[in-house]
């Protein structure tokens, strides 16, 4: 066997492939079918009061929402505030003859801020998910001469950020941010030929990429009356450099060698009105220009615009929440016959503060739908739980004055 970037490509056109058809044994890691390294899921970014009204794609005014994907959040930390929000998840890849359940779990971000400056100016820093590359398949096969053999495909490893932030608070109308982020991660691919017959020798070749890159970012909070508050972000482009070594069954063919990727600049707009005292509506979007990703030979002619929009609700009974939002995404890639890729989700969250305010637990549950067997062949229906905590302290003060 002989490994090429491309081959990324044909691994995952074979698994959808199969999918279709319904053979094999389906992805056994990979939550859902539709990830690929840097194109396609990717993690919800936030906490679960974040999630459950509508994604990384919302932006709250609050003092222990940290955990955003705005940086300009981070101003509302006045006192010592640490944050860390995770998932579990059971996603089904279906087709119209099989389906396949895969549980997992996962730390999505953790971040730690504290003011620097006369409450005004506040830093940050943490760890951000991004995408999740893990899956496999295996499929069937008979050579010309009769011998029974397998195709296998795994892939392991992941994508992750960390961002150190600064942000401003210029008073109560508005809020600014900026971020840099180191990137880092690691991805493995091996393709195995797996004969019955003990005669015929297997064949295994795989291909570990290492990538590092970094990025940068800017927000703000902006609040023209009591009842409206507007938020948005740009990040900026990531090129990332590729580390790539690729093994065979043959030592001696064993290589390495260098190459790059880029992923797109991103804008995320949102908004929330405050309609009554218990009711507030909140509304998001974002758009990245995947045709102007490069990178682990992707086909250009596969690659869209990514588009996301989401609309949640909260309302207050005697202080205890009710959260819930819909969201809809287009995926930046199509299928090889240039179908385009859909996804629907649906949250629903509550939340507790303790200490006084001075701590929350949000959670979120999420139901989710990618694709549709009628129209793609296959789809992926997860449903996922968001949990998370926050808490501040005044680290200056005594420990016996705190409480």
């Amino acid at each position: 066997m002989t490994a090429r970037n491309g081959r990324l490509l044909g691994a995952m056109a074979c698994a959808l492939a199969f999918l279709g058809t319904g053979l094999g044994t389906g992805p056994a890691r990979g939550e859902s079918v539709f990830g690929l390294n840097l194109v396609g899921e990717r993690f919800d970014v936030g906490d679960g009061r974040v999630v459950a009204l509508g994604g990384f794609v919302q932006m709250l005014d609050d003092s222990l929402g940290l955990l955003q994907y705005n940086p300009a959040t981070v101003a509302w930390s006045k006192r010592v505030t640490f944050g860390v929000a995770g998932y579990m998840t059971s996603n089904a890849n279906q087709t119209e003859d099989l389906e396949r359940r895969v549980n997992a779990a996962k730390l999505s971000m953790f971040s730690f801020a504290f003011p620097l400056y006369r409450n005004r100016v506040s830093v940050g820093f943490g760890f951000r998910g991004r995408y999740d590359p893990d899956g496999d398949f295996r499929v069937e096969h008979t050579t010309p001469e009769g011998d029974a053999y397998a195709d296998g495909y795994e892939r392991s490893g992941g994508l992750w950020s960390v961002p150190f932030t600064i942000a401003l608070d210029t008073g109560r109308f508005a809020k600014f941010g900026a971020f840099y982020s180191l990137e880092r991660g690691h991805v493995q691919d091996t393709w195995i030929v797996d004969f019955d017959d003990p005669a015929n020798q297997d064949a295994v070749s795989s291909q570990e990429r290492t990538v590092s890159g970094d990025a940068f970012g800017v927000g703000a909070s902006l609040r023209p009356t009591a009842r409206i508050s507007l938020g948005v972000v740009y990040e900026s482009k990531i090129d990332y450099d590729v580390g790539v070594e690729e093994h065979y069954t043959n030592a001696t063919a064993d290589t390495a060698y260098a190459e790059v990727a880029a992923l797109p600049e991103r804008w995320v707009v949102s908004a929330c009105w405050r309609v009554a005292h218990a009711v507030s509506v909140y509304a998001g979007a974002s758009v990245s220009d995947f045709t102007k990703f490069s990178g682990f030979d992707f086909p250009a002619s596969r690659l869209v615009r990514e588009e996301v929009a989401s609309l949640g609700v909260e309302y207050r009974l005697k202080n205890k929440p009710i959260r819930a939002s819909v969201r809809y995404e287009k995926l930046p890639y199509t299928l090889p016959d240039g179908q385009e890729i859909t996804k629907m989700v649906f949250a629903l969250g509550s939340g507790l503060m303790f200490r006084s305010g001075k701590g929350k637990l949000d959670a979120a549950l999420q139901f989710g739908e990618t694709g549709a067997v009628e129209t793609n062949g296959f789809a992926d229906r997860s449903v996922r739980f968001i949990l998370s905590i926050t808490g501040s302290e005044e680290w200056k003060r005594k420990r016996e004055d705190r409480y």
